[in-house]
């Protein structure tokens, strides 16, 4: 979640620039791969963005889409295949066409990790023309990206070198899928491109990384994770080094990168450089950010009651500060959400009668769950883990907030409690459990599809979800604002409501059986006739069971229901 963005968009700084955003392997599966959706509509109207994907049938409903929303910035996906050179290649198309890649998959590899061959097996081959980005760009005239995104399924090396030009002219930061190990046979793998980087002035950030367990084998390591076979790689440029030589150590550019690394979640450097920016160029307005520092560092309670004051950064841009006084400043925080403990908030007469109902109805699904290993996410204060105690389970539960694991240690103190954020997933608790429990959290997340895959990956035999959804036939995510200080609400203070196609789906690329109740609790939040949304703003929910095996079991339906009934 950006930390100054926000204040730099109110006091108009985002004016002066123009954000331009290059995605190279644009195909938009979900609303989460909507740059709109990412936060990067901050900069609209200042806003460009140029996809590119094979896929011309892709390119074309990615452009229907964004006529249908009437954005509010300029965006076109090109049915172009980018790689280093113009010319013509073979496109491998995989068995899930987000896995389809110009190198052929190394299929006796993939054989070994679960849930692999059924996305990245050859479905067929198609011959196509390739274009490299520089020749674009030099036919269409532009002169700048700032931001490079990269997915091409082991061709990045590919992009990148027939990406030299604007690369060295423009580009601040690189995101790149990179693999580890040669799921593609011949590919270039991260020590490739990572060397290539390097070598154009760029620092590797950090590493989103994916492992997968041996398919073969039923036991996984309570320490590791598996094997690391792919992540995204995030490169930013370094232009306030004391010895840089370079065209782009401009003050315009410096605040460019500053924005990027904000809104990539990397508000470290984002301070940095708006201080240096400060320091070395504040007598000029434009690039006097003082003011806003201070703003965006009163978001913080703990910084606020430390005294801002008192800090460092804020003692280096002292001179800088227009009529704030810092001393009076407040962290500012809902009324209603001050001092809520979370037993306060879990034990309120609401939330009881809500979890009474929840697990009511689980029970009345008549599910195998009696002596499982289950791993429970998101348990809050734990009301919902005695549930699966009193049926003999084997309970690892694990919560986000520190507070609310504080209670649930005391509460439970003979069960394995760990601190596990499905946003940013604790691979420590990645091993194989027979069941998932995850009921209330995923609407609370702020990246829902990897903590979907980080979920599957851990299970074992079936996963148990419910969330609050969206009404709606089409897959989207719809990401919203929630009070990161509330106990029971998104940490991170961005959750999303997704539709039940979306949530559908997404289970369907990790189980091979995924179903929904034919009821659902006796409880308002969970409706019944999906055909006409209710006529107030209200939460909607919906129950999911995902599973390894078919299940004969009556009350489920491999399908979304329209109609449903109360048990």
């Amino acid at each position: 979640m950006p930390v100054f963005l926000n204040s730099l968009k109110k006091s108009g700084h985002l004016d002066r620039i123009h954000m331009t955003l290059c995605n190279i392997g644009c195909r938009k599966l979900t609303s989460e791969d909507d740059y709109g959706s990412q936060g990067w509509n901050i900069f609209a109207p200042r806003l460009t963005i140029y996809g590119f994907d094979a896929d011309a049938d892709a390119c074309e409903a990615a452009n229907a889409d964004l006529e249908a929303r009437q954005v509010n910035w300029t965006e076109k996906h090109i049915p172009l295949a980018l790689a280093k050179s113009v010319g013509e290649s073979t496109l491998y198309v995989t068995q899930h066409p987000m896995c389809s890649s110009l190198y052929p998959p190394n299929e006796p590899y993939l054989e070994r990790f679960s849930g692999l061959p059924e996305l990245v097996n050859l479905d067929f081959c198609i011959e196509l023309e390739t274009t490299t980005l520089d020749e674009f760009c030099q036919q269409e005239g532009i002169d700048e990206i700032d931001f490079l995104q990269i997915d091409v399924q082991g061709a990045e090396l590919q992009v990148l070198e027939g990406a030299a030009a604007i690369l060295n002219r423009s580009v601040l930061a690189v995101q790149a899928e990179v693999e580890f190990s040669h799921l593609y046979s011949e590919q270039p793998l991260f020590a490739d491109v990572d060397t290539h980087l390097r070598k154009q002035g760029f620092t590797l950030f950090d590493l989103e990384q994916a492992y997968r367990l041996r398919a073969r084998t039923p036991i996984g390591s309570a320490v590791r994770n598996g094997q690391l076979l792919w992540g995204d790689a995030f490169y930013f440029r370094d232009l306030i080094q004391h010895d840089l030589d370079s065209p782009l150590k401009t003050p315009h550019k410096i605040l460019k990168l500053a924005c990027l690394a904000d809104l990539l979640d990397f508000p470290d450097y984002a301070l940095e450089l708006l201080e240096y920016l400060t320091l070395e160029y504040g007598n000029n307005p434009s690039y006097n950010f003082a003011n806003n520092i201070i703003e965006s560092l009163a978001q913080f309670p703990e910084l606020v009651k430390q005294g801002l004051g008192s800090l460092a950064v804020v003692a280096r841009i002292q001179d800088y500060i227009n009529d704030c006084d810092i001393d009076s400043l407040q962290a500012s925080q809902p009324l209603n959400q001050q001092s809520i403990s979370p037993v306060a908030m879990f034990q309120s007469d609401h939330y009881l009668r809500h979890n009474q109902r929840r697990l009511e109805h689980l029970a009345s699904l008549r599910l195998d769950l009696a002596g499982k290993t289950v791993l429970e996410v998101g348990a809050g204060i734990g009301d919902h883990t005695s549930f699966f105690l009193d049926r003999a389970c084997q309970v690892v539960t694990t919560e986000a907030r520190p507070d609310n694991l504080e209670i649930l240690i005391a509460r439970y103190p003979n069960l394995e409690v760990k601190h596990l954020d499905l946003d940013q997933p604790d691979l420590t608790v990645n091993r194989q459990f027979d069941i998932i429990y995850c009921y209330g959290v995923l609407y609370h997340l702020q990246k829902p599809t990897q903590a979907i895959e980080f979920m599957a990956q851990c299970c074992k035999d079936m996963l148990l979800l419910e969330t609050c959804v969206s009404f709606g036939d089409g897959e989207s995510i719809n990401p919203c604002v929630e009070p990161a200080e509330s106990p029971s609400q998104a940490i991170s203070g961005q959750g999303c409501r997704p539709t039940r196609q979306w949530v559908y789906n997404q289970l369907k690329q990790y189980f091979n059986f995924v179903y929904m109740p034919i009821t659902q609790p006796h409880h308002e939040e969970f409706p019944i006739d999906w055909i006409s949304p209710p006529p107030t703003e209200t939460l909607t929910r919906s129950v999911f069971i995902a599973s390894r095996q078919q299940l004969n079991n009556q009350l489920l339906i491999e399908d979304i229901p329209m109609q449903q009934q109360r048990h």
